[in-house]
């Protein structure tokens, strides 16, 4: 009975800290006057409980999380390792984490606190070469504007700079060149893992060409990296809480400008929350981007519509 009290004390504390947010004077004139294109007030309301969750990631170091953690790994390091199966999920998904590229805004709260929103993903295909679609990075834009600040790439806790191309007009997706890394950013997220013995922050990126095909068929199983719901994951090394799912080609949309060649999975168990995430195979090879959701009035969830990689001349030479 202790423990539902306690559980129950804690939801009304986290219920009440995220309405003190959405009720803020700055957050509710905000809301009410929300000129965001393609957001409703509602959004806005999740967007400002979101940045406040941003805005406490650091806390999180000070607390147990980081030590269980901790713990964690050391106990992991003292016990025979398995390797993943070979040409199976795990192995997969272990070298997209290397690959997907969180594109988000840095903003100036109005109180000197610089804070960071994730809101769209990549994934790095060549050397400093990163793909996503024209969705993502004009959501990218629109949040950026909104909030009086700049986007730039996140690969982990390292920051990048980057030059982004015009979307091509076959396919809707764009590549972004990386110019390079904040190497101060870099050097406050190390100090901050030496200081609570996190160990040092290693984390490089693969930027090895990717593996792609043109020609995803109906049926094939798919798999992706994306920003769920998922809560209480297990990482303190990114801004986003990744997650894995899977899912089948249902079917293909027919040709249109800015995808010539889109295909739709299944009912997923999920929501996507933010587009640009990398759609792959069982083997790894990349097959598209995910570009929106959509859903039919008998579906019992929504739908991801992924775009291609066909017409799009990085990945329309022969090999």
């Amino acid at each position: 009975m202790n423990d539902e009290n306690a559980s129950s004390k804690e939801s009304e504390n986290v219920a009440r800290k995220q309405l003190g947010t959405i009720f803020q004077p700055k957050n509710l004139l905000k809301t009410v006057a929300s000129q965001f294109p393609f957001a409703s007030a509602g959004v806005e309301m999740l967007n400002q409980i979101e940045g406040e969750k941003i805005d406490g990631r650091l806390k999180n170091l000070e607390g147990t999380d980081a030590e269980l953690i901790v713990k964690l790994r050391k106990l992991e390091q003292a016990a025979p390792t398995t390797p993943p199966p070979i040409n199976d999920w795990p192995a997969v998904v272990s070298e997209y984490v290397k690959r997907i590229i969180d594109f988000a805004v840095v903003y100036d709260d109005g109180n000197d606190r610089e804070l960071i929103q994730v809101v769209a993903h990549g994934c790095i295909v060549d050397e400093n070469k990163v793909l996503t679609c024209s969705e993502a990075f004009e959501m990218a834009k629109a949040v950026a504007q909104y909030r009086r600040g700049n986007v730039i790439m996140l690969s982990g806790l390292a920051w990048y700079e980057f030059n982004a191309e015009a979307p091509n007009n076959a396919s809707g997706l764009l590549l972004c060149q990386i110019t390079g890394r904040n190497e101060e950013k870099w050097n406050e997220w190390n100090k901050l893992h030496e200081k609570y013995e996190l160990g040092p922050l290693v984390h490089k990126p693969n930027m090895t060409p990717i593996k792609y095909s043109v020609s995803p068929w109906m049926g094939q199983e798919i798999g992706f990296l994306h920003s769920g719901e998922a809560t209480g994951a297990m990482t303190l090394d990114r801004f986003s809480n990744l997650q894995f799912d899977t899912s089948v080609i249902s079917h293909f949309k027919s040709p249109r400008d800015g995808a010539v060649k889109a295909f739709v999975t299944d009912v997923l168990p999920g929501r996507i929350l933010w587009t640009g995430s990398p759609v792959f195979n069982r083997q790894g090879t990349l097959l598209g981007v995910i570009a929106s959701t959509e859903n039919y009035k008998s579906d019992a969830g929504r739908r991801a519509v992924i775009k291609s990689l066909l017409g799009h001349p990085h990945f329309m030479k022969r090999k």
